[in-house]
């Protein structure tokens, strides 16, 4: 949405416009310079709204429906379902592509991004082989419909396609939030299997 310093609320810029006439000419409340300017003010707001609203719309993290499968074009992309998280995560994949950093913070803070999550949600460990790294407690929200699958591939690849070009992604560890109490689901990229555990 459109930043500024100034207050751009509806109250001040009608304060600002009901103030603009000299001091000299009538300032009373229902006098009908007031009533002018009262009138001019709603204009203004409205107006100012109006624009709010067609930024707020191209935002990738505030548009949404038609306004989001429209941005989504612009990069390439087709919606799969009528999951607008998935498709910003598509756009943010399509937009940070190439920009890949050369440390593990560097890669875990794109991919932070990419998921829009806070770093400390996930960890990036090592294997026996110094070459290859296992991605675990990535939070996986899309898991539902029937394009699940594509969705958690299409993820996959984003991934393994930031890592730079001599390691490999051994595998993605999905915490999946489950709906009743203390429960939450690991899935592995490898295994198709969800394994369920209680936690302390």
């Amino acid at each position: 949405m459109y930043q500024t310093e100034s207050d751009i609320s509806d109250q001040t810029m009608r304060e600002h416009v009901l103030g603009s006439f000299p001091a000299y000419m009538n300032q009373e409340d229902d006098s009908n310079n007031q009533r002018i300017l009262n009138i001019i003010a709603d204009m203004f707001i409205q107006h100012k709204n109006n624009l709010l609203s067609i930024s707020k719309q191209r935002l990738l993290s505030t548009c949404s429906g038609q306004s989001l499968t429209d941005l989504a074009a612009d990069y390439g992309i087709n919606r799969l379902d009528d999951d607008d998280d998935f498709l910003r995560f598509e756009i943010r994949f399509q937009m940070m592509k190439n920009r890949t950093g050369i440390t593990t913070n560097d890669v875990k803070q794109l991919i932070a991004t990419l998921l829009n999550v806070t770093v400390n949600t996930f960890d990036i460990v090592g294997t026996d082989n110094p070459e290859e790294i296992e991605i675990i407690n990535i939070p996986f929200s899309w898991n539902s419909g029937d394009k699940a699958d594509v969705k958690r591939t299409i993820l996959t690849n984003a991934i393994q396609s930031m890592l730079p070009p001599e390691y490999n992604l051994k595998d993605l560890k999905y915490s999946i939030e489950s709906p009743s109490q203390l429960y939450v689901g690991v899935l592995a990229k490898t295994s198709a299997q969800v394994t369920v555990k209680e936690m302390a």
